[in-house]
C-alpha cells in the first residue's frame, strides 16, 4: 500500500474520530488494488461509522495521505502542495462557506466539506467529504469535456473567482494574509516547476522541428518567466485562483444524465493570479477545437454572466469590481503562459513523460504506440496555438 499501513490507517482515522466528537467507531475501505496513487500522495476512500451524540453516525471521506517514504519527497514538492491545501481547505475555503450561506444551493460554489486535517512533516493527512457520496461524479469516458460539462464547469469557476474578490471586498486582511501563502507561480516562488515547465518547451521544439510552429514555440521557451510574471503583473486585477483547474480536478453532479452541478478539487496550486488565466486553461486544456470554434465566444459569456450575478448577490457591481473589458485584455496578456502549462500537462497526459519523479501513467509498449501518442500531443498542441491566434489572443510578435 506503498508504506501506508493498515495500522497507520487506523491512527489516522482515531484522530478523525476524536476531532469529529465520534466513539465506538469503525471504519470500511476499498481494496488496496483500488486505492488511487499520485505524485502528490495516496488517496483512500473510507467510510468511517461510529456514535455522535448518542446517535449513530457514517462520514463518507476520502482520505489524502503524503507519502511517509522521503524518496517521493526529495524535490519538496509534496510538502509545499500539502501545505499549501491544508490552508486553502481550513481558512480559504471554510471563510466562502461562511460567506455564501445565505446563497440558495444553487447560487453556492459547491466545497467539500474537511473533517480533519495534520500538518507534521511526513505525517500530513486532509480528510475531506467524500463527494461520490453526493453523487458527483469524474469525467472519465473522453478526452475532452463536451459542451454541457464545460458550460456547468465555467459557472463553478465563475462563482470561486467572485467569492475571491467579495472576500477583498470585506475582508481586505483576511484576502491579504492569504496572498502571503497563495503566492503568484514565478521563478522565484516555484523554479523546478518553471524548470519543467521549460523541459517540456524543449521537448516540444524537437517535436515541431522545422515546422511554422518552431518560431513561436521558441519564443515562449525564452520567455517562459516573463510569461508567468506578466500572468500577475500585467493584467487589470488578481484573485485568489485554483490554478490548475481542468477536467481531471472537477467532478460532476448528474439529473437526467445531464451535468447540473460541478464540484472542483485538489486546490494543492491555488495562488493569486488573473481570473482569466484559470479561464482561459480550462477552455484550452479541457476542451477540442471544434468545441471551442462553434462556442468560444458561449463560453466566455457563460462564465461572465455567473460571474456579474454572483457579485450582484453581494451588492458589488462587475463593472467597477472587474469589467468585461478588463477581463477581454488579460485573456490576452494570459494566453501564453496558458498555452505553456497546457504543453505540459499535454505531454504528461499522452503518456510522453518516460523519466523524473512525474511520469505519465500511461506507457507505451510498442514504437508505433508511441508515434501515435506523439502526432495526438502534436494535433492538440497545434489546435491550441491556431486557436489563440485566431481569436487574437497569441502571436509571435507581441510575446514580450
Amino acid at each position: 500500500m506503498s508504506g501506508i499501513s493498515e495500522e497507520y490507517l487506523c491512527a489516522v482515522l482515531g484522530k478523525i474520530a476524536v476531532a469529529n466528537h465520534i466513539t465506538d467507531w469503525s471504519y470500511n475501505q476499498l481494496k488496496f488494488t483500488s486505492i488511487a496513487q499520485n505524485y502528490f500522495g495516496i488517496l483512500i476512500p473510507v467510510v468511517l461509522s461510529g456514535t455522535r451524540n448518542g446517535k449513530e453516525v457514517k462520514f463518507e471521506l476520502v482520505l489524502k495521505l503524503a507519502p511517509t517514504n522521503e524518496l517521493y519527497r526529495v524535490s519538496g514538492a509534496v510538502t509545499v502542495m500539502f501545505a499549501r491545501e491544508v490552508f486553502v481547505y481550513s481558512v480559504v475555503l471554510k471563510k466562502y462557506q461562511e460567506m455564501q450561506e445565505h446563497l440558495s444551493l444553487d447560487a453556492q460554489y459547491v466545497i467539500p466539506r474537511c473533517y480533519y486535517f495534520q500538518k507534521d512533516y511526513c505525517k500530513e493527512v486532509i480528510a475531506l467529504q467524500d463527494m461520490c457520496g453526493d453523487s458527483y461524479k469524474p469525467y472519465t469516458h473522453e478526452m475532452f469535456l463536451d459542451l454541457d460539462h464545460t458550460l456547468v464547469s465555467l459557472k463553478s469557476l465563475a462563482k470561486l473567482h467572485a467569492l475571491s474578490f467579495i472576500l477583498q471586498n470585506q475582508n481586505p486582511q483576511l484576502y491579504e494574509e492569504i496572498s502571503k501563502t497563495c503566492v503568484p507561480l514565478t521563478e522565484d516562488t516555484n523554479k523546478r516547476y518553471m524548470d519543467i515547465m521549460r523541459d517540456r518547451l524543449d521537448k516540444a521544439l524537437k517535436k515541431f522541428e522545422g515546422t511554422t510552429y518552431t518560431p513561436l514555440l521558441h519564443k515562449l521557451r525564452q520567455n517562459c518567466a516573463e510569461l508567468f510574471n506578466a500572468a500577475v503583473n500585467s493584467v487589470n486585477k488578481t484573485c485568489i485562483c485554483h490554478g490548475d483547474i481542468w477536467k481531471e480536478n472537477i467532478l460532476y453532479k448528474y439529473e437526467d444524465n445531464k451535468p447540473v452541478s460541478a464540484c472542483m478539487i485538489d486546490y494543492q496550486t491555488t495562488r493569486i493570479c488573473s481570473p482569466a488565466f484559470d479561464t482561459m486553461y480550462l477552455i484550452i486544456s479541457s476542451t477540442s477545437t471544434d468545441l471551442r470554434n462553434q462556442n468560444f465566444y458561449q463560453l466566455l459569456d457563460t462564465y461572465r454572466r455567473t460571474f456579474d450575478e454572483t457579485l450582484k448577490k453581494f451588492g458589488l457591481e462587475s463593472e467597477k469590481v472587474y469589467s468585461r473589458q478588463m477581463f477581454e485584455n488579460d485573456l490576452k496578456v494570459v494566453s501564453p503562459a496558458c498555452l505553456v502549462t497546457a504543453n505540459t500537462a499535454l505531454w504528461l497526459s499522452n503518456g510522453l513523460q518516460e523519466e523524473g519523479h512525474v511520469r505519465s501513467k500511461v506507457v507505451w509498449n510498442t514504437d508505433d504506440e508511441k508515434e501515435k501518442a506523439v502526432n495526438r500531443y502534436k494535433c492538440i498542441v497545434k489546435a491550441m496555438i491556431d486557436d489563440l491566434t485566431s481569436y487574437g489572443y497569441l502571436s509571435v510578435s507581441e510575446i514580450l
